[in-house]
């Protein structure tokens, strides 16, 4: 918006400085009177210029730069023009029939003047349109590069900062599929699970960050920024989740050997294109805490036995738009720094009341797990089954840790390890 009204402003300004300029001079006079007798038939009557005339030029050039910097097709602009240049003509007809002196020829040439300087501003940037298109070809989908491409164009060669959420997707079995399969049902299987990804990723509006054996990696809010691109983030790894566990059920025995393991992580990155690339398709130099993150997340899945994990970030930035639970803190090499994590379940929209009550319990157990209550967290957990016949793997894991103090409650605090003991 900013960049749009500087344009209008440097635009509008200039032509109708140069409009008054020429009438202040009296170089429109001899235009004006052809002009007056090819319409009217008379001379141009010796009225001094008013104060509406200039006033009308600054206005119509204004006016002018603002439209056609808001439409993008060239024949939507000429129409607009046309029809201003005949309303410009026939109000002088009309008023010179009432014996009102109407000067037209200033307000054609203001708008005459500022369309072409917008058509000229918008071929100059032509050229870097196409290069941006280029550079997103394949990793945005295609109504996103248009969006992109009408859109104030970032410059991209300069290091910016920006929110967004990062999405790491990863079979995280992958060695044992190469121990398992040959080479070549192996490589089919990735590959096909890699189109599978990058497809909805895209369709969902990521950013293809990257797309190999390693996994897939796929950024919301960039390049253009979005207020919720941790719920459009979430909503992707849901649909991904979801889709996969129908072809699962159509082809068990390729797809369904998969072990998916997705991480979120929200917060701010670094982005920048290299300024010297021999391909224009080289893709944008991105950096920051949350693509380390999004891959730590993925891989503690298999610890947990969840799915998809968020990071605080993530999680807050999604708010109340998600169902999610806590899980547990994941350490670092620092015993200080511990970071809480929470398992991606649903849309809130989405879920049934069974669901949230079972999210409610959980939470409510693992409150008191952290407080050393272990009955009353024992007796919460149960709770929070679910009636189908899915393994709910993070729970279980916990009621495993919890068994042992619950049946020896009465027993010596040292016959049972504390579970709260660091892993």
């Amino acid at each position: 918006m900013k960049s749009s009204f500087l344009g209008t402003f440097w635009i509008g300004g200039l032509t109708a400085a140069v409009v008054v300029a020429l009438q202040k001079f009296g170089l429109l006079l001899k235009p004006e009177k052809a002009l007056n007798r090819l319409l009217f038939g008379v001379d141009l009557p010796n009225e001094t210029i008013t104060l509406g005339n200039y006033l009308l030029v600054v206005v119509l050039g204004f006016a002018v730069a603002w439209t056609m910097r808001q439409i993008p097709e060239l024949r939507r602009r000429a129409i607009l023009l046309f029809l201003l240049l005949v309303e410009l003509l026939a109000a002088a007809w009309v008023l010179a029939l009432a014996s009102v002196f109407f000067q037209p020829l200033p307000g054609v040439l203001v708008a005459l003047l500022a369309a072409a300087l917008v058509a000229v501003v918008h071929l100059s940037g032509s050229d870097r349109r196409r290069a941006l298109a280029g550079l997103f070809h394949g990793r945005l989908a295609p109504r996103e590069i248009i969006r992109l491409t009408e859109s104030n164009l970032p410059d991209l060669t300069e290091p910016q900062t920006r929110e967004v959420t990062f999405l790491f997707c990863e079979i995280a079995n992958q060695a044992e599929l190469m121990d398992e399969l040959k080479p070549a049902d192996c490589a089919r299987l990735t590959t096909r699970f890699i189109e599978l990804a990058s497809e909805l990723f895209l369709k969902e509006g990521a950013y293809l960050h990257g797309a190999d054996g390693e996994g897939v990696r796929a950024i919301f809010g960039f390049p253009l920024a979005a207020a919720n691109h941790a719920v459009i983030a979430s909503r992707a790894a849901l649909a991904f989740r979801d889709r996969l566990a129908i072809l699962v059920d159509e082809a068990s025995e390729s797809l369904g050997k998969i072990d998916l393991r997705i991480g979120l992580a929200a917060g701010s990155v670094v982005t920048t294109l290299p300024q010297k690339t021999e391909s224009p398709c080289a893709g944008v130099v991105l950096s920051g805490e949350p693509i380390e993150l999004a891959h730590r997340l993925a891989l503690a899945n298999k610890v947990y036995g969840s799915r998809i994990l968020l990071d605080p970030h993530a999680f807050s930035e999604a708010g109340a738009e998600i169902v999610a639970r806590p899980i547990d803190f994941l350490r670092s090499s620092e015993a200080h720094d511990r970071l809480e994590v929470y398992e991606l379940l649903a849309l809130t929209a989405d879920a049934s009341e069974k669901e949230i009550s079972c999210r409610d319990s959980f939470w409510k157990g693992l409150v008191y797990f952290r407080e050393r209550r272990w009955a009353e967290a024992f007796a919460e957990f149960n709770r929070a089954r679910r009636d189908d016949t899915e393994t709910d793997e993070p729970l279980q894991w916990y009621l495993r840790r919890l068994e042992p103090l619950v049946l020896h409650m009465t027993t010596e605090p040292s016959a049972v390890a504390d579970p709260l003991a660091p892993r």
